[in-house]
């Protein structure tokens, strides 16, 4: 089974357009799960109620050690505590997949040999495996350019609404 480890990024880019089951219908893990420091960033946010109405989003602690020991290691130390956190969490969680959008993080994450996924790469898996067609994508594309802000590379925008 596949577990969904998620980062603040994407976990606010999917709610802001209220699509985060998304995330929960393509992989099918029974929970998605996020680590507690990016609760909290979420928490100082108004996303904080419509997070706390999901049942199927759950707050899962890192071992301390395995925080402590990515922060340790040389380039981790910029990154964020939800970032690390939320490493550890996916490191701990046996077959699971880290969503997360920042680009350092994501190229750190990869050298701790997690399997990584950005929002362009997720939307594109779900289009290439038909979950999602054409048109739901693009819709999807404008959602986050509109609502979040998000801007999607021009190779990348070919990529996903061709």
């Amino acid at each position: 089974m596949i577990r969904a480890v998620l980062d603040a990024d994407v976990l606010s880019s999917f709610l802001k357009i209220d699509r985060l089951s998304l995330i929960l219908d393509f992989y099918q893990p029974e929970a998605l799960l996020i680590p507690p420091a990016v609760h909290r960033e979420l928490s100082l946010t108004q996303l904080s109620a419509s997070l706390a109405n999901l049942s199927w989003v759950r707050v899962e602690p890192p071992d301390a050690r395995i925080v402590r020991d990515i922060s340790r290691k040389p380039g981790f130390e910029g990154l964020g505590l939800g970032e690390r956190e939320a490493m550890a969490l996916a490191l701990q969680v046996e077959g699971s997949v880290l969503l997360m959008n920042d680009n350092q993080a994501r190229i750190r994450a990869t050298r701790l040999e997690l399997d990584v996924v950005s929002i362009p790469t997720f939307l594109l898996a779900c289009k290439q495996t038909g979950f999602l067609g054409r048109e739901e994508v693009a819709e999807i594309v404008r959602a986050l350019q509109q609502k979040d802000r998000y801007g999607f590379r021009r190779e990348v925008l070919d990529l996903l609404l061709s």
